[in-house]
């Protein structure tokens, strides 16, 4: 019995030590044209090899004293050769561990089974000999402070015992540009334009154009939504936002909606006594993230099958671009059902109607994860689920 015990461990070792030495081989190589097939072969003869070579050494004039050696050799070689690594070079072989997938991948593709299993594997390998640091929590950004009025402040005048904001509103197009009353609508969530004033400002819209149902003080209403090049309010002008269709936002006083993607680059102030609104521009730094505007306009989805190995994920996250305007630095996000969230690779550019893909891995949150973060939500690790967003996108 013992002796079939030490042939299955042996078995059962083999292939880690073999999957270890090829990738230390790798991560060590000084040629970087060594051809994988020879580090392979570096590889076996390390792991089975020189065992085999030495038992055959010793008993090669006795077969049965060699089987028997063969039986536990091999297994107490590779296991003290894992265990001298982990204390003489733990950084070399974490490295070799964490970095398998890649070359996995170069061969099956990122997507592929075996390729999660071998990300899994070898970083739960990696992480039992040198323990990451606490999985950082996607923060939500702090407030930007209170700015105090410039120039650029923009005053409304309102009635405080009327029931509506109008305020005028440039908006510029490839064909030219307008300036017309909107009204200041807190529930609608884009800002609207009408066919006519579309087809005057020269913007496309397709028939294929995405659709979304937003909300708006008179209700939820679905329309195409399409690409505005710029919106002028006040001295501020905003580049690149994302309008809904809606000619049922028309009435004999205003031309649109002024939605919420447009308020949310200011600070809104109502003063009721003064019968004011002030608006204040934010300041950014760099080009604002248009991830809000961009949202609408693109599909995202896992390529494969969204698996969870070990506690950890290994996705590809595939982002089509249905507008009609290129959009740049895209960044996706995968967020869990217990909280947790995981960004993807950027992706440079996607053109209108094609597509991008952005890798996204990491360890997933379980519930004896949450239970050291108070107030945390707590989830079934394997019934977590998640949703896809965009974190960062630019036109």
């Amino acid at each position: 019995m013992l002796w079939v015990a030490l042939v299955f461990t042996s078995v059962l070792v083999l292939p880690l030590a073999l999957w270890c030495n090829f990738s230390l081989a790798r991560v060590a190589q000084l040629d970087p044209y060594t051809n994988t097939v020879w580090l392979g072969l570096l590889s076996v003869v390390v792991t089975l090899a020189l065992p085999m070579g030495l038992a055959a050494w010793k008993h090669g004039g006795d077969s049965r004293r060699l089987w028997a050696t063969a039986a536990w050799l091999p297994l107490a070689w590779n296991m003290v050769g894992l265990l001298l690594l982990t204390q003489i070079a733990p950084q070399a072989l974490v490295t070799a561990l964490r970095s398998q997938d890649n070359w996995v991948a170069q061969g099956l593709g990122d997507d592929h089974g075996v390729t999660r299993i071998a990300s899994a594997i070898g970083h739960s390998l990696a992480d039992q000999i040198d323990p990451p640091e606490d999985i950082p929590a996607v923060e939500a950004p702090s407030p930007t402070p209170l700015r105090t009025a410039s120039a650029t402040e923009i005053a409304v005048p309102f009635s405080a015992t009327g029931n509506a904001i109008l305020m005028s509103v440039e908006l510029q197009g490839p064909a030219g540009r307008t300036v017309l009353p909107y009204l200041f609508d807190t529930g609608a969530s884009f800002t609207t334009v009408n066919s006519k004033t579309a087809a005057k400002l020269g913007l496309a819209v397709p028939d294929d154009a995405p659709t979304l149902q937003f909300n708006t003080a008179s209700g939820p209403r679905e329309s195409r939504m399409v690409y505005l090049p710029g919106l002028r309010l006040g001295e501020t002008v905003l580049e690149g936002l994302l309008v809904s269709v809606c000619d049922g936002c028309v009435n004999e006083r205003t031309e649109g909606l002024l939605g919420l993607n447009v308020m949310r680059e200011f600070f809104v102030q109502m003063d009721y006594q003064a019968e004011r609104m002030h608006l204040i521009p934010r300041q950014h730094d760099g080009r604002p993230n248009r991830a809000y505007d961009i949202g609408p306009t693109v599909k995202l989805d896992v390529e494969g099958t969204p698996e969870i190995w070990l506690g950890r994920i290994r996705w590809i996250l595939v982002v089509e671009n249905r507008g009609t305007v290129a959009i740049e630095g895209v960044i996706p996000e995968v967020q869990f059902s217990n909280g947790q969230r995981m960004r993807g690779a950027p992706i440079a550019r996607i053109e209108p109607g094609k597509s991008g893909r952005s890798l996204v891995e990491g360890k997933t949150q379980g519930p004896e994860d949450l239970d050291k973060k108070p107030g945390a939500a707590r989830a079934d690790k394997d019934e977590l689920g998640f949703t896809l967003t965009v974190a960062e996108a630019y036109w």
